[in-house]
Formats: C-alpha cells, sequence, structure tokens
C-alpha cells in the first residue's frame, strides 16, 4: 500500500479544474486537490502564488491548509462513507468461492485491503484469483510454475 506523507510546498497556480489545480513549484509541477467546499472558502485563479499543507497521496495532494497572502484557510475533506463488505475480511468466504468455482486452493489465501488473492490449480492449469470481500471474483490470471511471486506456494 503506497505510503502518504505530509507535505508543505510553495509555488504558483497554473492550471484550475473546478477543485483541483496544478501548482508550479520548483521541483516541478504537483496536482492538488481543494475539495468543493474548500473551493468556496478560497477563490485561486492562475498566477496566484500560494503555500499548501497537506497529504501527498499517489497522484495528488490533498491539501488541509492554503496560504495566500498572509492568509491561511483550513480545507477539510470529508470522510469517505464506510462499505459493510470491507468490514467481513473473512477467508473462508473467498475460499468458498473459490471451490465452487471449481478450483482446487493451494496454500493460504493473501489479504488485500479490498479482495484476497488465491493461487489456485484447474483443468491442469495454475491461477492468480483475485477475489473480492463479499466471495466475487474479480480476475483470474494465468500462473506460470516459476512465478517468484508464488514460489513458497509451488515448492
Amino acid at each position: 500500500m503506497p505510503e502518504h506523507r505530509a507535505i508543505s510546498v510553495t509555488g504558483i497556480v497554473e492550471d484550475v479544474f473546478a477543485h483541483r489545480m496544478v501548482l508550479r513549484t520548483d521541483d516541478g509541477k504537483v496536482l492538488i486537490d481543494l475539495t468543493p467546499k474548500g473551493m468556496e472558502k478560497i477563490s485561486l485563479k492562475p498566477g496566484d502564488k500560494i503555500t499548501i499543507e497537506g497529504e501527498q497521496k499517489p497522484s495528488e495532494v490533498k491539501v488541509s491548509r492554503v496560504t495566500q497572502n498572509g492568509m491561511a484557510t483550513e480545507i477539510h475533506h470529508p470522510e469517505k462513507p464506510h462499505d459493510p463488505k470491507h468490514h467481513a475480511h473473512d477467508p473462508a468466504t473467498a475460499l468458498k468461492s473459490v471451490r465452487a468455482g471449481g478450483y482446487e486452493v493451494i496454500g493460504k489465501p493473501r489479504g488485500k485491503p479490498k479482495h484476497f488473492e488465491v493461487l489456485a490449480r484447474r483443468d491442469g492449469g495454475l491461477h492468480e484469483l483475485h477475489v473480492e470481500l463479499d466471495g466475487h471474483i474479480r480476475k483470474a490470471k494465468p500462473v506460470q510454475p516459476h512465478d517468484q511471486k508464488w514460489a513458497d506456494e509451488l515448492r
């Protein structure tokens, strides 16, 4: 899972796309997200010099504070609603679906945040299955007998 870290950077607003914008800094361009509610609190346009603080995500910075002309504005990001199926992290559900799909399970399922990865055999071939927490097999891809990802299970 990617690491999210706190960041503070100063730059010039280059482009504005609804509640997201490109900030040109000394180190390059950064995509920032102010949220729609955040854009209601502060008016920014290309050419504005700002300092932002926030959390660096894989594709953008979720801004928690914008400082412009010495005035700081706090930005709050809404919590994502919880999906009840994400709380049912039960490998038995995944294994039941895999077996019902005609697969023979090899080794133990690997728990990921939103799914399980299961190594299984069917019709003489090996498969890596991605099984959602509700038991739906989302993806099945072939696995070679020498695949390093599954080396421990294939011994």
